[in-house]
C-alpha cells in the first residue's frame, strides 16, 4: 500500500511519465506552413487560411535551413531561435520558433510560429510574419506572465532602413483559437548599439 501512495502523485502530474515535452521537438528538421505574400511587409500580420491567406509551398527545414542558391543570390529560410515559455496561460510550455526569410538582398522578414505539444507531437497554434528591419522588423518574441509578447522595431524611430532607436511592444492573450491584443501597446527606447 505504501508503494501506491508514493506512486500516485507521479501519475497525477501530467507529462511526468509520458516524457511529453515541447523541448524534445526537433525544430531544425521540421516542416512549417506558409501563406500570404513573402515580400514587402511593413508590419506584423497573422497568417493562415483562417486569416484569409492563400497557402504557399511549405518550408522544409533540414539542419535549420531551407535555402535556394543561384548564380547571383542565396535566399530562403533559416532557423533563428527557439524560445520556450507559457504563452497560453495554461501553465505549460509552448515553443516560439523564429524563422528568418532572406531575399538575397537587404530585405528580410521574420516568421514566428507558436507550437504546443499534443500527444508528443507539435501542434501549431498560430503564426505570423513581421516587417523588414527598421520597418516593424522583429526585435524579440517571448512568453511573459502567460502571454505572448512581440517587440518590433519602431518605424517612427528608424535610422535609415536598417535600424531603429526604439521598439513597439504588443502583448497577446490566447483565446483558445487565436491570439488577441491585451492591454496598451507600449514603446521603449533602445541604446544605439541595440541593432538586431
Amino acid at each position: 500500500m505504501l508503494r501506491l501512495v508514493f506512486f500516485l502523485p507521479f501519475v497525477l502530474m501530467p507529462g511526468v511519465l509520458s516524457g511529453q515535452s515541447i523541448q524534445k521537438i526537433d525544430f531544425k528538421n521540421h516542416t512549417y506552413p506558409l501563406s500570404g505574400v513573402l515580400l514587402g511587409h511593413g508590419n506584423m500580420q497573422w497568417l493562415g487560411p483562417e486569416n484569409g491567406m492563400s497557402p504557399r509551398r511549405p518550408i522544409h527545414l533540414v539542419g535549420g535551413r531551407d535555402m535556394v542558391t543561384t548564380e547571383v543570390e542565396t535566399k530562403g529560410f533559416t532557423l533563428e531561435s527557439v524560445h520556450y515559455g507559457d504563452v497560453t496561460g495554461d501553465g505549460e510550455e509552448e515553443a516560439i520558433v523564429n524563422l528568418r526569410y532572406s531575399t538575397g538582398g537587404t530585405q528580410t522578414t521574420n516568421y514566428v510560429y507558436v507550437f504546443q505539444v499534443d500527444h508528443g507531437q507539435p501542434k501549431l497554434l498560430a503564426y505570423c510574419h513581421t516587417g523588414s528591419r527598421a520597418h516593424s522588423g522583429l526585435y524579440e518574441a517571448y512568453a511573459e506572465d502567460g502571454q505572448f509578447v512581440v517587440e518590433l522595431f519602431d518605424p517612427k524611430k528608424a535610422i535609415g532602413d536598417c535600424c531603429s532607436d526604439g521598439v513597439v511592444i504588443t502583448r497577446y492573450s490566447w483565446t483558445g483559437s487565436r491570439f488577441e491584443i491585451r492591454g496598451k501597446v507600449q514603446e521603449r527606447a533602445l541604446q544605439p548599439s541595440s541593432e538586431h
